[in-house]
């Protein structure tokens, strides 16, 4: 079977989350679901019980699964191609010596955003039983809206490090906005001053005993793949300029996970 490797065609955009304050105080059992109609983001799936952490989502390529055990190190990124049904996974783990650079613990910056004006308010909702404050933006392009809460405790990229080079296409709004404070976004829009466009984000949080098995993946049918036989695989591919182009797609896949 020809297993094609599509990964570099949405550049993995799907991590592109608003910089998604994800886990974890490794005390969270459940689900958190981000649905959203921002540019170049898609519908996120997340499951999440103790030391173990899922992201699935469903791009317009095909369905995508990783798997991160935060203890152990050990990532499994899986897709299926929607047009021809090939799946392929890569494996690797982050406290690997050649990972551990790329994989470091994600620290919270504080950043200045010129010429966007963030205001958080006294006003709070309550969204999925967290209490959240009202925080407003804007600038000469935009005009945003967020609720966050501080009860949520879960820190974004140490799970996925890729999450922290998706966020540069982002208003400076939603940017601004998402660093006003400390804390998880609950719901957020951004209107676009001259066309009047609302994108939105939402989040559904359910607390649920989990059984292991939502994290296992069926590795016998797949084509399975990790540094090693990447390298071996560029060796082979000596001359052949497709077969290298595929290994050089994958070996970068294994990098950025």
């Amino acid at each position: 079977m020809r297993h094609s490797i599509f990964y570099k065609s949405f550049s993995f955009s799907f991590f592109f989350l608003f910089g998604l304050s994800f886990i974890l105080a490794q005390k969270f059992e459940g689900k958190i679901s981000i649905i959203n109609n921002f540019p170049h983001t898609y519908n996120t799936h997340f499951t999440i019980k103790n030391e173990m952490a899922m992201l699935e989502t469903e791009t317009s390529r095909g369905y995508v699964k990783m798997i991160n055990n935060t203890s152990s190190g050990d990532k499994i990124t899986m897709t299926v191609d929607n047009e021809t049904g090939d799946s392929v996974a890569i494996v690797k783990n982050s406290n690997d010596m050649q990972y551990r650079n790329l994989n470091k613990k994600y620290n919270k910056k504080r950043q200045r955003f010129n010429n966007v004006v963030v205001k958080i308010t006294r006003e709070t909702k309550k969204i999925n039983g967290y209490k959240c404050y009202k925080v407003v933006a804007n600038d000469d392009k935009y005009e945003g809206v967020a609720w966050i809460t501080k009860k949520f405790e879960i820190e974004p990229n140490d799970l996925f490090p890729t999450l922290k080079s998706q966020q540069r296409a982002l208003p400076r709004v939603a940017k601004a906005l998402q660093n006003s404070m400390e804390g998880f976004v609950m719901e957020m829009s951004i209107k676009n001053v001259k066309t009047k466009e609302v994108n939105t984000r939402t989040v559904t949080v359910q607390k649920q005993k989990l059984d292991d098995k939502e994290f296992d993946i069926n590795m016998e049918t797949i084509a399975v793949y990790n540094e090693d036989s990447v390298r071996e695989m560029m060796k082979e591919a000596q001359g052949d300029p497709s077969k290298m182009k595929r290994a050089r797609i994958l070996l970068a896949q294994i990098r950025m996970q």
